[in-house]
């Protein structure tokens, strides 16, 4: 897969914030004519023993629920852990993985934020510009932004406020469980990013590409660690 290459990633914090001001006027949230069938999911775990990470990238197509092909990476975290910042720590090692895949997705979740961050610039929104693929983010917990909880039941959702703006939903995806965070990244829109996750999630909170990525990158990280 073709990575656009927009900037180094060997930064210190200031120049890593300016890059993220700057970049964030390129994002674009827009509709998109078909919704994706050919979709990967990705995540990154640590290693507990030592500056080290294990990247997945997992390509479904959703139609079938069908695991297509899997891109790993391994690497030294280049960057410390600070908040707001995590596309500098897990972003060159997620984009070596999507650089090796064959199949080219159509879409792509990441475990983490979109625009639902300080400065719009989550990691979905982020690697956006570098896949120029529609990117989505599906967290688990909320990084920032003020809601009233959805209902309970499948695809209930209300919106996720941060100054005033629209920046995400808080989707429930499973009844009787907690919510997932919502927020489009790069090249589609909130109705659209919604849908596509909900499409995603069949038996489970998560939708299945960053489910299954996120259970694969622990197991790398736990075979590597034994």
């Amino acid at each position: 897969m073709k990575i656009f290459k927009r900037h180094s990633w060997q930064v210190d914090l200031k120049t890593a914030g300016q890059i993220q001001m700057h970049f964030q006027k390129e994002i674009k949230l827009c509709p998109i004519l078909k919704s994706p069938r050919i979709v990967a999911g990705a995540d990154v775990s640590y290693s507990l023993k030592e500056n080290r990470c294990f990247a997945a990238v997992l390509v479904f197509d959703l139609e079938e629920m069908q695991l297509l092909e899997t891109s790993t990476h391994v690497d030294q975290a280049p960057f410390p852990y600070v908040p707001g910042y995590l596309t500098f720590r897990e972003g060159p090692i997620l984009l070596a993985a999507f650089e090796k895949l064959t199949i080219i997705p159509e879409g792509a979740i990441f475990d983490g934020q979109g625009i639902a961050h300080q400065r719009r610039m989550g990691i979905a929104a982020h690697l956006g510009l570098f896949l120029n693929i529609p990117t989505i983010g599906c967290a688990k917990k909320r990084l920032i932004g003020e809601y009233t909880p959805p209902g309970d039941e499948f695809g209930a959702w209300s919106p996720l406020i941060y100054k005033q703006e629209t920046v995400g939903a808080v989707v429930r995806t499973r009844k009787n469980t907690q919510p997932v965070f919502i927020s489009p990244g790069h090249l589609i829109d909130l109705p659209a990013a919604i849908e596509l996750v909900l499409k995603g999630c069949q038996r489970f909170r998560l939708p299945e590409p960053t489910r299954q990525a996120h259970i694969f990158v622990n197991k790398m990280r736990k075979e590597y660690q034994s």
